[in-house]
């Protein structure tokens, strides 16, 4: 952080972030012989040596003969950072403000006034002179009533909080108004620039299947510290509704234990089929265009602990899709009629039935080419081109086809065009259905 102001003033300012403290770590060094009596007794005496609950290390049952000292290199100590650290999204920001008169002199009429400026909004964390702080000051409320006299040499605390919600550069302004001794208005200004990053990178990977949406989010963890996922939430948006598929067993998520611990670089794979609301055997118009130009699929809800259970929250925007659209003329069936699992025997007649539905917003008039030179291996007979007569809106009907296999195996038949001869509108169908020929 650097102070934009160099002025004289009896009044001093010092501003220093709140950060949770980490574990010392420690080196051990492992003594040359068991055997020697140096050994021996240092050996003994942490052994002996007491630890916070007062227990003695050589009263614990412990799971391996090694010295739980020579093991674990972390020792009882806290370390406070000895730097600004970075700041992640999601994070909140806490600051100490200390504000010391250091002349020999009486300070009057102080005010206080913080405000955090982002690239799109200026927040007031805390100003003294107002009645009431702004929401924003988390834990800004907390001290007591702000004093407008400063003796000498004494000094004012306060705290304030902000949630980071935003990317990029943010600044921390505080205006200090006083009356100095000789009754002259002044006033000091400081402003504190940090930069904000990205914990998490968050990658989508979208599949359609009929109505429903298989969407498969990669979460990677972008700091340079460990962290746990304490919840990961998707909240489907309309008309969609959310089906977790992270869990196995009993509803356990497959990341729980010690393997929901994200070290830095790590990447965690979640996956969730999204399903129309109030799924219907025969959905009207509207709704299946709804459901297939539906756009936006929902927001990621992600709560996440670091050291010392430092708390952050992020909610994406929006995941979006490309929509699939929909066809205006669409195949809601095709199966062979009498059989089972589509299963025909060799050189022997069978008939498929397609249903085909108008989901246009006119009337049309229908008719179908078979393609057979697209799959030689089944041949269709009788008529190549057939008609449909008039469909209105969302009127459905049924053809039926029928066809000889040439070859055993599973083989690929329907390939037609259906056209509407009063729009010019064709849709060309690459194939119906696959059948197993014995």
């Amino acid at each position: 952080m650097s102070s934009l102001m160099r002025e004289t003033h009896p009044l001093t300012l010092k501003v220093m972030r709140l950060s949770r403290p980490t574990l010392a770590s420690t080196r051990k060094f492992p003594l040359d012989s068991n055997n020697s009596v140096l050994a021996q007794a240092v050996q003994e005496a942490e052994l002996n040596r007491p630890t916070q609950s007062g227990q003695i290390f050589s009263d614990l049952c412990l799971p391996n003969e090694m010295h739980p000292l020579d093991a674990f290199q972390l020792s009882e100590a806290l370390v406070l950072p000895r730097a600004f650290g970075t700041m992640y999204l999601g994070e909140t920001f806490s600051a100490h403000l200390c504000l010391c008169n250091e002349s020999n002199l009486v300070v009057r009429d102080i005010s206080v006034r913080a405000v955090m400026q982002t690239a799109t909004q200026r927040l007031i964390l805390f100003d003294s002179s107002s009645s009431s702080n702004s929401s924003n000051s988390k834990g800004a409320g907390q001290q007591e009533e702000t004093p407008n006299i400063l003796q000498a040499g004494q000094p004012l605390n306060l705290q304030v909080a902000h949630e980071i919600k935003e990317l990029g550069v943010h600044m921390l302004g505080c205006t200090i108004s006083y009356l100095s001794a000789q009754g002259e208005h002044r006033s000091l200004q400081k402003s504190f620039k940090f930069q904000v990053s990205n914990p998490l990178v968050v990658k989508t990977k979208i599949n359609h299947l009929d109505n429903d949406v298989l969407l498969e989010i990669q979460v990677h963890n972008a700091t340079q510290s460990t962290m746990v996922l304490e919840r990961l939430r998707f909240e489907a948006a309309s008309p969609f509704e959310a089906d977790d598929l992270n869990s196995v067993g009993a509803n356990v998520p497959v990341w729980c234990g010690s393997v929901g611990f994200m070290q830095p670089g790590d990447v965690r794979q979640y996956l969730y089929r999204l399903q129309p609301q109030q799924p219907s055997d025969q959905p009207s118009i509207e709704q299946e265009r709804a459901i297939k130009y539906a756009s936006a699929l929902g927001k990621l809800d992600i709560l996440w602990r670091s050291a010392f259970g430092s708390v952050g929250r992020l909610q994406t925007s929006q995941l979006l899709r490309k929509s699939p659209g929909m066809f205006l003329i669409e195949i809601e069936e095709a199966l062979v009629h009498g059989k089972e699992k589509n299963t025909v025997l060799l050189e022997e007649p069978f008939v498929v039935r397609v249903r085909v539905r108008n989901v246009s917003e006119r009337k049309m008039q229908l008719s179908s080419v078979l393609q057979t030179q697209k799959h030689p291996m089944v041949i269709s007979c009788g008529a190549v081109q057939r008609s449909l007569g008039s469909m209105d809106v969302g009127e459905t009907k049924e053809l039926s086809i029928e066809y000889v296999s040439l070859a055993p195996g599973v083989q690929r038949i329907g390939a037609m065009v259906l056209s509407d001869s009063l729009s010019g509108y064709a849709r060309d169908v690459g194939h119906l259905l696959d059948v197993f020929v014995t």
